[in-house]
């Protein structure tokens, strides 16, 4: 845009959200939760990971570091607008042939987390009648979800599995679950938590398990800023489709504060959180020209609002 002597209105940053994915800490989102004011800093440098090992993302950055003085919400850094690029995820672009896409929302997503606490025994000379094993109660768990998925025409993933205690001949009395329910409808979302409640408390009542479950992150379906998608929609033009996201990006913290809207450029075959997930250079290229055409589509759109 400096090269081509581009004046807009409003200054333009780029941002670079830290733990979007929690792919190592949770919760995911980690840091435009805190910009959309429905966390804090120091929850966020609280966030432990997922190993168990009770490292926390606050220590970790600091050792490299990466922790600044702020700003870091939008009372103190505020915004006009919010306009983000990402792989699409899936494979209605390529299927498609188009290079990019405009997005108009997001199918419901939830996280749970559950405990369940067995007893301790030999695994080769404690009885089978009246065993307490926390694993068998988590197996049942897992399957539950599986027919859960199909049963609700949504969507469900074991994310994260621990359990102990470790050795070879251990029964296994403390197993922590993470797992995540989608669904493109509220009501079809909302119906899916329910019945795992249900079933997670059933089925450790039949195995003798204490147990804690906690919904960690509950975002419902919803559509991003009309105005922000039709500024992403004629940057595409005839190179892109509509599309809906299947999983939750710091645009969907920032569309509670500001208009927003998504690029996705094309993936090849839909994979993505894979070493196969891949975009072509001439798809990204697109991509990134889609987002700066947005981007000024909508600072235009900020001169007719002030005019």
């Amino acid at each position: 845009m400096q090269e081509q002597g581009v004046k807009s209105r409003a200054p333009i940053v780029l941002i670079n959200w830290t733990n979007e994915e929690g792919a190592r800490f949770w919760p995911f989102l980690g840091s435009s939760i805190v910009y959309a004011g429905q966390s804090t800093v120091e929850e966020a440098h609280a966030s432990l990971t997922h190993d168990g090992s009770g490292v926390k993302m606050g220590d970790e950055l600091r050792k490299i570091g990466y922790v600044g003085d702020g700003p870091n919400t939008f009372e103190e850094f505020p915004i006009s607008a919010h306009f983000e690029i990402h792989v699409e995820q899936a494979d209605s672009l390529e299927k498609a042939g188009k290079p990019v896409g405009w997005v108009t929302g997001w199918q419901g997503m939830t996280w749970y987390s559950v405990n369940l606490k067995g007893e301790d025994g030999h695994a080769n000379t404690y009885p089978m009648y009246g065993r307490r094993d926390a694993i068998v109660g988590a197996a049942k768990i897992i399957t539950e979800l599986e027919s859960l998925a199909y049963a609700k025409n949504g969507y469900t993933t074991l994310t994260n599995i621990r359990s102990g205690p470790w050795g070879a001949c251990n029964i296994q009395s403390n197993v922590r679950l993470a797992f995540c329910l989608m669904h493109k409808e509220t009501p079809g979302l909302e119906s899916m938590g329910q019945e795992i409640e249900a079933k997670v408390k059933g089925i450790a009542a039949l195995h003798g398990l204490e147990f804690e479950m906690t919904r960690d992150v509950h975002l419902p379906p919803g559509d991003f800023w009309p105005e922000a998608i039709d500024c992403v929609k004629r940057a595409c033009g005839d190179k892109g489709m509509g599309a809906i996201t299947g999983t939750g990006h710091d645009s969907t913290m920032t569309t509670t504060l500001v208009p927003t809207g998504m690029v996705f450029v094309r993936a090849k075959g839909g994979w993505s959180h894979t070493a196969k997930e891949w975009s072509d250079k001439e798809d990204c290229m697109e991509g990134a020209l889609a987002l700066g055409k947005a981007v000024l589509n909508f600072d235009e759109l900020l001169k007719t609002k002030s005019a």
